[in-house]
C-alpha cells in the first residue's frame, strides 16, 4: 500500500517536472519566435502536448516549439461550454481594490449593494448601447473610468473633458450617452482623462467598454443585454 503510494507520488512528481520542462523549452521558443509578443502566462491545455499562452489579453494555443499558432474558441462540445472563454475570464481577473475611484465617476441606483467598475469611451456606440441597458439595472454602484480612444474617436476626450468638468458629472455622462447632449462648459479643469489612459493600458484593455466586477472578472465588450448583465452580477456576488 505504501508502495504504491510513494510510487503515485513519484510519477506525480516526474510528470509535473516534464511540464515544467517542456513549458520553459516553449517560453524560450516563443520568445525567440515572436519577440514583441509578452507572455503573461502558459498553462497546459486539455490537448495533449498542446499550450496556451496568454499574450496581451489574448490566449494563444501552441506546442513547446512555439513554431505554429493556433487562434479561436477551443470548445468543450459535449459539456457545451467555451474552454478559451471561461480561461480568459479567469485570467483577466484584476484586484478591482487597487483601481484609483478617486479618477471615475461614481453613481448608485437603489441600495447600490453590487459594483461594477466600467471603461467607456463617450463616443464609442458600444458603450452608449450599455448605457441604455444600465437604466434596467437597480441596486448597483457603478464606476466610470472615462477613457477615451482619441484613434478610434477622435473627439472623444474633449467629451470626456466636459462630461467631467460638469457640475453634475453623472447628468452629464447620462445626458451624453443616452441624448448625445454635451455639457456646455469648456472643459478645462483638472481631470484624470490622462491617467485613466494610463490605467488602462496597464490593465491591457484594448477596447470599449471593458467592466469589472466585484470579483475582479473582466468582460471586454458589450454583455448581449440587461439580463446578462443581472446575470454577471449575480455571479460576482456568490
Amino acid at each position: 500500500m505504501i508502495k504504491a503510494w510513494l510510487s503515485a507520488i513519484t510519477l506525480s512528481f516526474l510528470s509535473l517536472q516534464s511540464l515544467h520542462a517542456e513549458s520553459k523549452t516553449l517560453e524560450q521558443n516563443f520568445k525567440r519566435n515572436y519577440p514583441d509578443l509578452p507572455i503573461k502566462s502558459i498553462s497546459p491545455s486539455p490537448l495533449t502536448g498542446i499550450y496556451e499562452v496568454y499574450v496581451a489579453g489574448k490566449i494563444i494555443y501552441t506546442d513547446e516549439t512555439a513554431k505554429y499558432l493556433f487562434f479561436g474558441n477551443l470548445l468543450d462540445v459535449k459539456n457545451k461550454t467555451n474552454l478559451t472563454e471561461e480561461r480568459l475570464i479567469e485570467l483577466g481577473k484584476s484586484d478591482v481594490k487597487q483601481l484609483p475611484l478617486n479618477q471615475a465617476i461614481k453613481y448608485v441606483k437603489g441600495n447600490g449593494e453590487r459594483t461594477l467598475y466600467v471603461f467607456t469611451d463617450p463616443d464609442c456606440p458600444y458603450c452608449q448601447k450599455l448605457e441604455q441597458y444600465m437604466t434596467s439595472i437597480d441596486n448597483v454602484t457603478v464606476y466610470i473610468f472615462l477613457f477615451p480612444l482619441k484613434k478610434l474617436h477622435p473627439q472623444a476626450e474633449i467629451a470626456a473633458n466636459k462630461i467631467w468638468c460638469a457640475k453634475n458629472q453623472y447628468e452629464a455622462w447620462e445626458d451624453y450617452m443616452l441624448h448625445r447632449k454635451l455639457s456646455k462648459n469648456s472643459g478645462q479643469c483638472d481631470t484624470p482623462i490622462q491617467k485613466n489612459i494610463a490605467l488602462g493600458q496597464s490593465l491591457e484593455i484594448n477596447g470599449t467598454p471593458t467592466i469589472f466586477f466585484a470579483n475582479g472578472m473582466r468582460v471586454s465588450g458589450i454583455p448581449q443585454d440587461a439580463e446578462q448583465i443581472e446575470l454577471l452580477l449575480q455571479e460576482a456576488s456568490k
